[in-house]
């Protein structure tokens, strides 16, 4: 039975690359079946194998003699299930029944046929349906469907075959993502796969349908168009393509259609020269050999401590690599247990054996013993995908990154306390900047140039048990290096077997985040990390913090609509934070204590506090419903609906505990003094500055609507993107730390926003002008803006004023209310006067040390005195 194993598929226990042809729709025959007679299915499958194809793709459910004749020729069939897709279907409630009754009807007749690879139970959904619906109601219905057919087959696995226009259909239920794609540039193709691969997340991704016309790109335009789909698919890591189509005849929509011929074969079977190119192509799926002698040498390093457990594991997957030169250094850190021993029955891996000083002295051990150009790390509790390495150097062969990541996921033989802690927020992860290029990659599946790690002095020593990988690509990237990623380079990762090791392992993810602000103050702001790029990740935890917005074009008619990521706001994690819970228990404590001395508001102070831990408890509560907990067994002797609800509270109680044991480790990060090198420094806090009386008037200047603009003049040119990067860093790096805000293009009035408390923001923009003899001069304006919150807790405020006022004035005491309004209007306008000032102070001393660094000068004349080009 075929299975999905990672990012790829499996069958009798091998790996299966789908290399498919789609064949029909053809018109019906007598008996209704849309396919032609059983000798030219005969003759078109035997040819079909000796092309080199093992897969063939219906439209409609196939009857069982097409499946024998399949099975004789060694050829899987993707069994599509043809429904009326083309209506409102949903407007229909008993056609919508009849829709999921009949697919799973026809689900259970083919199932069990050992030729039936998967199960396609839908194709391109019109457009106009999906708006005319809505795409909940779609994907809603959608999952629906997927219910009904895996309970029909539960072994069997199932796709929707998408397409661009409804790209954004909610589809994660699937086992498989599959998308027809007709891109004619090879760029463009590249591209869109790249972002196809993280729509499909942890699933293998299929190409379902590519091809081109014969009529309108000729013959030989058709043969390099379809090859280059074909060998674009495996490259980026795709479980497979299927070419449209095998044969020029399609029938649709009652008749025939003849004025396309996308087939590698005529209609009377004569064959075109695409077949030809389409069966070399998949000869030398998914790399070809000569590509494969022009990589360079690659040293695996995996670092072991106490690792008996999962160590052999880890290097029996590393034993099955198909990369073709390879060596595996092991680096025994200091194990009291057999890890050394096991590690040594591997012919070919290489063991040094150290004191114990840390994951990142071991891994620096490593990179001075690797011979290999490239260095890649994985865990000795992780097992890596056999073509890990093919996919995970693409990215370093293919662009100008230094480095690369790919996805880790947990096995599916983990406990069920794993699984749950799989299912838990502070898990390995990768944050991705675009589509290609990559922030953060987990350590457990990472890889770099051996020479850029060393310009950057290898690893930072002070990282005993995490943070590691995050100072690293960070390290990197402030040396304007940048980290692609392979999401085909897959490996397994074993989670936590207990409670009490998620919880020490979160310590320790907090002790290094303690380091990590120490090192990299530019990232942070209060203890938070600032990611600029979207964390991926399946769990409802992290994906609740990214909203998205969908562009779909002028009445719907977008073929890529845009997708737009839109961050929620961050108030909605706060009963997730360790401020709200000490406050909720301080509240209930408080209530507690005032009950026995009975006081008469005890029960105001315990409410808040009761409702604050049941805020929190909810929240956890609901993602660990909302978490995925398909394919999951049962738990030893409970019933799946128990072992669901223990799978369940689990989570729900992971969710809860993990802010407290980052809060922990980020105490016991600060209380341990660490020496920090100075090249593993991107950058060191500052203070603010006290604010002078410029600074002041600045305010001033701010506060009443004008605006402040600075100049300075250098002899040598200088860009703007590298100002304006230096100058978030620097701003950022200020302590207490300012909330700095980069636009990404919708505003065209500003470059960056400085915060000023929660009420306004200081909006730069910046200029460059290019002058005679490569001098440049940078303008810098500064203009103040109420925010939204800001905005809205003013006009409470005045009504509030104005109320105080009238009770004052209806109590006879107007004297009273004037003075309290008058205080009240001068403390908060102290207030704001002084943030203002703060505000202005950082951004003239921030300002001052870029331009000082890049070596400008201020200008005290008038800009119009500035020489300017003739």
């Amino acid at each position: 039975m075929p299975r999905v194993d990672g990012k790829f598929l499996t069958s009798e226990g091998r790996r299966f690359l789908v290399k498919g042809v789609a064949y029909g729709t053809f018109a019906p025959d007598c008996r209704g079946d849309q396919f032609p007679s059983s000798a030219r299915v005969t003759q078109d499958f035997a040819l079909m194998a000796a092309s080199g194809i093992n897969t063939i793709r219906t439209y409609t459910a196939p009857p069982p003699e097409l499946l024998d004749i399949a099975l004789q020729h060694g050829l899987r069939v993707v069994v599509g299930l043809a429904w009326p897709q083309h209506i409102p279907f949903l407007g229909d409630p008993q056609l919508a029944r009849q829709i999921r009754h009949d697919a799973a009807e026809a689900v259970r007749r083919l199932a069990s046929h050992p030729a039936t690879l998967m199960f396609a139970v839908g194709n391109e959904i019109p457009a106009g349906i999906v708006r005319w619906h809505g795409h909940r109601r779609i994907g809603l219905f959608l999952r629906e469907l997927y219910e009904d057919v895996k309970t029909a087959a539960p072994d069997s696995l199932f796709t929707y075959v998408n397409f661009p226009p409804t790209e954004h259909l909610d589809l994660e239920c699937f086992d498989v993502c599959a998308f027809n794609v007709y891109l004619h540039r090879e760029p463009d193709l590249r591209a869109y796969l790249a972002r196809l691969q993280h729509i499909a997340g942890d699933r293998p991704l299929l190409l379902a349908e590519a091809g081109a016309d014969s009529v309108r790109e000729g013959l030989e335009g058709q043969a390099r168009i379809t090859t280059m789909h074909l060998r674009a698919a495996f490259m980026e890591g795709a479980c497979g393509a299927i070419v449209y189509s095998w044969t020029d005849e399609w029938w649709r929509g009652g008749r025939s259609v003849d004025d396309w011929a996308f087939g590698l074969v005529d209609e009377a079977r004569n064959q075109k020269p695409a077949l030809a190119a389409v069966s070399a192509a998949l000869a030398e799926a998914p790399v070809s050999a000569h590509e494969r002698t022009q990589w360079p040498e690659v040293s695996v390093v995996v670092c072991a401590f106490n690792a008996a457990d999962t160590i052999d594991d880890c290097l029996s997957s590393l034993a099955k690599l198909t990369y073709p030169s390879v060596e595996v250094i092991v680096v025994n850190d200091g194990s009291r247990d057999a890890t050394a021993s096991i590690a040594r029955l591997f012919a070919g891996v290489r063991v040094i054996d150290t004191p114990n000083g840390g994951l990142c002295v071991a891994r620096n051990v490593g990179l001075a013993a690797a011979r290999g150009e490239i260095v890649a790390y994985t865990d000795a509790d992780a097992r890596v995908d056999a073509d890990w390495l093919t996919y995970l150097v693409q990215p370093m062969l293919m662009s100008d990154v230094i480095g690369a990541g790919g996805p880790n996921v947990v096995p599916d033989d983990d406990p069920w306390v794993a699984q749950c802690v799989a299912r838990a927020p502070g898990g390995p992860g990768h944050v991705m900047l675009d589509d290609r290029i990559a922030e953060h990659v987990p350590g457990c599946n990472m890889a770099f140039r051996r020479d850029a790690l060393l310009s950057i002095g290898g690893f930072n020593p002070v990282y005993l048990r995490a943070g590691d990988d995050v100072d690293i690509c960070w390290r990197l990237q402030a040396k304007g290096f940048r980290i692609g990623f392979a999401p085909a380079a897959l490996v397994w990762h074993h989670r936590r077997p207990s409670v009490r090791a998620y919880w020490h392992q979160q310590v320790g993810y907090g002790e290094g985040e303690a380091w990590l602000d120490a090192h990299h103050p530019e990232k942070f702001l209060g203890r938070q990390m600032l990611w600029h790029g979207r964390i991926y990740s399946p769990l409802p935890f992290l994906r609740s913090a990214v909203g998205k917005r969908v562009n779909t074009g002028v009445w719907g008619t977008a073929a890529f609509p845009s997708i737009y990521s839109t961050r929620m706001p961050r108030w909605q994690f706060l009963p997730h934070s360790p401020l709200w819970m000490a406050s909720s228990l301080s509240l209930l404590v408080a209530g507690i204590a005032g009950r026995l001395m009975e006081t008469e508001t005890w029960w105001v102070l315990f409410a808040a506090g009761t409702l604050g831990w049941t805020i929190t408890a909810l929240r956890c509560v609901m993602f660990a419903w909302r978490s995925d907990l398909r394919g999951l067994p049962p738990i030893g002797p409970w019933s799946p609906t128990q072992s669901r609800h223990l799978y369940r509270a689990l989570i729900a109680w992971l969710h809860l505990i993990q802010p407290i044991a980052r809060f922990r480790g980020n105490l016991r990060g600060l209380s341990l003094s660490q020496g920090v090198a100075h090249q593993h420094v991107t950058r060191h806090p500052w203070k603010t500055p006290a604010p002078s009386l410029l600074d002041a008037w600045s305010a001033v200047r701010l506060l009443t609507g004008g605006g402040r603009e600075r100049s300075f003049w250098s002899e040598s040119w200088t860009s703007q993107p590298s100002l304006l990067t230096e100058l978030v860093g620097v701003l950022r790096a200020c302590r207490p730390a300012q909330l700095v805000h980069v636009d990404e293009g919708w505003h065209t009035d500003r470059d960056l926003s400085v915060s000023i408390g929660r009420w306004g923001w200081v909006h730069v923009l910046t200029l460059i002008e290019e002058h005679e003899r490569g001098c440049c001069l940078f303008r810098v304006r500064a203009r103040l803006r109420p925010s939204f919150t800001g905005t809205v807790h003013g006009l409470v405020l005045a009504v509030l004023l104005a109320g105080v006022m009238g009770v004052s004035m209806a109590l006879y005491r107007p004297s009273a209310s004037v003075v309290a309004s008058m205080v009240a209007i001068g403390a908060i306008a102290l207030r704001a006067m002084w943030q203002a000032t703060r505000a202005a102070a950082v951004l003239d001393q921030a300002v001052a040390r870029v331009t000082t660094a890049a070596g400008m000068v201020p200008l005290p004349v008038p800009l119009e005195s500035v020489p300017h080009e003739s």
